[in-house]
Parts: structure tokens; sequence; C-alpha cells
């Protein structure tokens, strides 16, 4: 999940060009909240959202773009032979 969301993230910015990728996760779903951690995002705000399985405190994660190109030129220096 982690490459795709990679992957997914480099589209957001790169080819569709915009600023700012934010994305609403379940407190609870603690393992997509550890994906936006690992990306270097950050909860810019809480709130409640209705879920298929009920209503559940959520957090909204946020990166920019220019947050996104420095995480990844900084991984790009450490690993210069593209290592997971």
């Amino acid at each position: 999940m982690t490459e795709a969301c990679e992957i997914v993230t480099d589209h957001w910015f790169d080819a569709l060009k915009f600023p700012v990728l934010r994305a609403p996760k379940a407190v609870l779903n603690a393992t997509s909240r550890r994906i936006s951690e690992k990306h270097g995002m950050r909860v810019i705000a809480t709130e409640e959202r209705e879920y298929v399985s009920g209503r559940f405190p959520t957090e909204i994660w946020e990166v920019t773009a220019e947050e996104w190109h420095v995480r990844l030129s900084s991984t790009e220096s450490s690993n210069p032979c593209g290592m997971k």
C-alpha cells in the first residue's frame, strides 16, 4: 500500500499540479494513519464523519507539493540507488 500511495501522490502533485493533498482518516484506522505519517503528512483538523460502519472521529491529514518534493529529495539523496 505504501508504494501505491507514493505513486498516486506523485501523480497528484506532478501530473495534476495540485498544490495540496488532504485526506480524511478515521482515528481508529491506525494503519492508514501510519502511512500518512510515513509520507510526511500532518493532521490539520479533526471532525466527526459518517463511514459505512457508523460515525467516527476523523483526522484531516495534509501535505503540500513543496513538502512532498523536499521529502522525496531527502529520501533520494540518502538512498541514491532507489532501494527501499
